[in-house]
């Protein structure tokens, strides 16, 4: 009563802390926040600052430890800088992360990161509330801090309108470049009556990369057949259930059914898929980058299951080649420090590679 809405603003509610539990390898955790620095507190109130919706796993200055972003709804976001010993200190507002470009705190929601244009600048991308532009920060020649790039690359304006919850970046194509997708939604459902320039069901949105070769890197895809189709979008995953190599999505909605969209690509592309199977504790290899030379392009990838908001895709890394009709590297650099590297490999399939490790133990 008295919000001017019919749900109550996050800036009406306090903060909490997130929890980073230690697994303790007999199948109990523990709750080390407080010990490892992820609990933050209001410096004036010193009661939880943060309201967190979405939270990624990258290494954003390639020490080789995995950092924590986290996306926070109306306050400030976090970057959780690992250690190496057990703690993090949060950075974000050091590596130009906590606001948007104008120096506010947004109502931000799923979070994605890639190594987005095939070299050494990493992309974090949020979805934020509706009249707020997706967040798109960038670094520069590789180098930190982070800055907004969301108008210059193209996503800012065409985004502004929605109300974006889940996102993630992937090769819609194959094309060997890291496209964009973002399911939108509103909260209210009657939101048109009070506000004409929205609604309670929101197109999704998939933006075409066309790597250097235009102004804005990436570009609206207008004609996508049913995923233009208005949706009360929440969480987005993707995986290729059909087995053709390219990837399909399925969007979750708030009291409506979820959508399987198939994506049937008719460039006829070459594509390279890679799982990865790790050794011991880490058998699914996560946090494990791969990188991949085709046509004297290197793409980048880092596996991870965590992506956009509250949603979980598939395991395998998926390498769009275009028209390259082979691959001369594959170089897997494992969390534990080790380096493979697989000359030539077959294309159009998916390769399975284990760890080094797991090759040289006897049968």
């Amino acid at each position: 009563t008295g919000l001017g809405r019919a749900y109550g603003a996050p800036n009406h509610f306090p903060g909490t802390n997130s929890v980073l539990y230690r697994n303790n390898g007999d199948e109990t955790f523990s709750d080390i926040s407080k010990a490892a620095g992820i609990n933050i507190l209001d410096p004036v109130s010193h009661h939880p600052e943060g309201k967190a919706l979405g939270v990624i796993p990258l290494d954003y200055d390639q020490d080789g430890w995995t950092d924590l972003f986290v996306a926070n709804d109306t306050v400030r976001n976090f970057l959780f800088h690992n250690q190496g010993n057990g703690t993090f200190e949060e950075t974000a507002i050091f590596e130009g992360l906590a606001y948007d470009r104008n120096g506010k705190a947004t109502g931000a929601m799923g979070v994605d990161s890639s190594w987005f244009g095939n070299d050494a600048d990493i992309a974090i991308a949020i979805g934020n509330f509706a009249n707020e532009a997706t967040s798109f920060y960038t670094t520069a020649e590789g180098q930190l801090p982070f800055a907004d790039e969301a108008i210059t690359t193209g996503i800012g304006p065409t985004s502004r309108l929605a109300l974006t919850f889940g996102l993630f970046f992937l090769d819609a194509d194959l094309d060997g470049w890291l496209d964009f997708f973002q399911a939108n939604g509103h909260l209210e459902k009657e939101i048109n009556k009070v506000q004409l320039s929205q609604t309670y069901a929101q197109p999704p949105q998939l933006f075409w990369q066309c790597g250097n070769a235009c102004k804005n890197r990436y570009q609206p895809v207008t004609h996508s057949g049913d995923l233009n189709t208005p949706l009360v979008g929440r969480g987005a995953s993707y995986a290729d259930i059909d087995q053709d190599g390219d990837l399909d999505l399925l969007i979750t909605q708030s009291g409506r059914s979820a959508r399987l969209f198939r994506n049937d690509q008719t460039q006829h592309h070459h594509w390279l898929r890679i799982l990865l199977k790790g050794k011991q504790m880490n058998r699914q290899g996560i946090g494990a980058s791969v990188s991949l030379v085709s046509g004297g392009i290197t793409q980048r990838r880092r596996v991870t299951r965590t992506h956009g908001y509250l949603s979980q895709s598939e395991l395998p890394l998926t390498f769009g080649l275009g028209n390259h009709d082979h691959v001369e590297t594959l170089t897997i650099n494992w969390p534990d420090g080790t380096e493979q590297r697989i000359n030539t490999p077959a294309i159009d399939q998916l390769l399975t590679i284990q760890h080094p490790a797991i090759q040289e133990q006897p049968q």
